[in-house]
């Protein structure tokens, strides 16, 4: 998402711009990826310093109300250099996250420095509603603001190599930093409190025009997160997760994130997710578990190369009823649907478990086929199911439709036309797929915006690395979105209403 005004990136502005186009298409839910702060460097939001802290580079800087009371800030941002770095940014095609970051953080970092002038010394109103969100956040801010912190004054190195006292949480060690740090620690409270505030009033947004949002919760956190320092006894920081060989990869996955400690964390009923559940609960109305397999068993694969990788759980009934434990734990954490990402190679008895919990799994279009070898009809998808195109990792309809199997696009083409024609340009073919898409059987039906454009970019290739992943933007701002695209608009949404009254 992108608008007019923004530094580089889609912010809380451009998601409450992008919600008048999405009415105008007849669409009332927005799937987002994770929200959280990556680590500097690092573009792949599954690999998150936080479970809590949303990342401050989606703050709309411009809407903060603190920037319209700090003239001597209004005047840097407005100079002539800083609006050239910014013009640079927008007109990227892509995002270029190390710059925005660093322009980003040195004008809120101002921004920080002027409220905390003219309200913290002061004490003033506003003073008191920052800290009060400090207070109802303590049991993760604190943890996190100060991870943040001494990762600054430890340049970026890894906690485990931190001297013992602070790796190891001492009490005394941890209120000594804090007393020398204090203004740094709070700035990225403060940061915390900004993006709250705008998405707190971007989602109230969504709910007057009827738009539920759909967040995503990752399976792990990167080991260098505030969360894995904070709950060492929960993590294996001495095996990784990944995932096993299979038709793509004939050595498996290393994701080189760290494992759970299961025992500990099943003997506190799953506290961190739970707690984090509620959170996401503040941010969306539903919620993706990302990896949902991993949660009956997970592939880990120990940093000592002498022992081999396996499933942490060998037996099925052992597998079916962890994972049945913790979808039931974190049901019961908020009134939030969580929606299973079931995606790959997944054991029979995932399906069965959701089916029991009334937990929606994924049906992607292409991929769901019947016995006979034809694809499956949407209309026949079980109501509790998310029906979709295609996913962030997966390549666009578009681009499927040029490269796959003459022989599939038949059975597909058969499948959305209703006829037995020759499989046309994939312009031609289009609307046809959406509309069968549209009408399936599923309660929920998402469409990645590339699929509803006919456009080949792709979000994220697994398995490689380098600028083309996570860097995607739309190309339109979110002003001219209705004007520049209104015929598109108008289709799409007639076929909406048709398919989806």
């Amino acid at each position: 998402m992108r608008h007019k005004k923004d530094w580089g990136i889609g912010d809380t502005r451009s998601m409450t711009l992008w919600f008048d186009a999405m009415k105008a298409m007849g669409l009332n839910l927005l799937q987002v990826l994770p929200i959280n702060e990556m680590p500097p460097g690092v573009s792949c939001p599954y690999t998150a310093l936080s479970a809590f802290a949303l990342d401050p580079i989606y703050i709309a800087v411009d809407e903060l109300p603190e920037l319209k009371e700090s003239p001597e800030v209004r005047e840097e941002i407005n100079s002539r250099r800083f609006q050239a770095g910014l013009k640079q940014l927008r007109i990227s095609k892509t995002v270029m996250y190390n710059e925005v970051r660093h322009l980003k953080f040195t004008a809120l970092w101002k921004i920080y420095t002027a409220f905390h002038q003219r309200h913290i010394l002061k004490d003033s109103a506003l003073a008191g509603e920052f800290h009060a969100f400090c207070r109802a956040n303590n049991a993760w801010l604190e943890d996190y603001a100060s991870f943040r912190r001494l990762k600054d004054t430890h340049c970026w190195t890894s906690w485990t190599h931190w001297e013992e006292p602070l790796k190891n949480r001492n009490a005394q060690a941890l209120a000594e930093f804090h007393g020398r740090e204090e203004n740094q620690i709070r700035f990225f409270k403060y940061l915390q409190w900004a993006i709250h505030r705008q998405w707190t009033a971007a989602r109230a947004r969504a709910a007057q025009l009827d738009i539920k949002l759909l967040g995503d919760l990752p399976f792990m956190v990167n080991q260098e997160s505030s969360d894995v320092w904070a709950r060492q006894t929960e993590f294996d920081i001495n095996r990784e997760i990944g995932a096993p060989p299979d038709a793509f990869s004939e050595t498996g996955q290393r994701w080189g994130l760290p494992a759970y400690n299961w025992n500990v964390i099943e003997e506190n009923n799953f506290d961190w997710w739970r707690s984090k559940v509620k959170k996401a609960a503040e941010f969306y109305d539903l919620f993706r578990i990302d990896h949902m397999v991993g949660f009956f068993r997970t592939w880990v694969i120990p940093r000592d190369v002498a022992i081999k990788a396996d499933f942490d759980i060998k037996d099925e009934a052992g597998q079916r009823e962890r994972g049945r434990r913790f979808l039931q734990a974190i049901s019961s954490a908020s009134p939030m649907l969580p929606v299973a990402e079931d995606l790959g190679l997944i054991p029979l008895y995932v399906g069965q478990v959701l089916a029991e919990l009334n937990i929606p799994g994924y049906k992607v279009m292409r991929w769901e086929k019947a016995k006979d070898g034809n694809y499956t009809d949407p209309q026949t998808y079980q109501p509790v199911s998310l029906a979709t195109s295609s996913t962030h990792d997966n390549e666009p309809l578009a681009d499927w439709w040029e490269t796959v199997d003459p022989v599939e696009k038949k059975l597909f083409w058969n499948l959305v036309s209703g006829g037995t024609s020759k499989p046309p340009a994939f312009s031609k073919a289009r609307e046809k797929a959406l509309a069968s898409l549209l009408g399936a059987g599923s309660r929920i039906v998402i469409l990645p915006i590339q699929d509803i454009f006919g456009t080949r970019d792709r979000v994220n290739t697994p398995g490689t690395l380098g600028d083309h992943n996570w860097t995607y933007r739309f190309p339109t701002p979110a002003e001219d979105f209705l004007k520049k695209h209104a015929a598109e608009a108008e289709t799409f949404s007639a076929l909406v209403k048709e398919k989806r009254p």
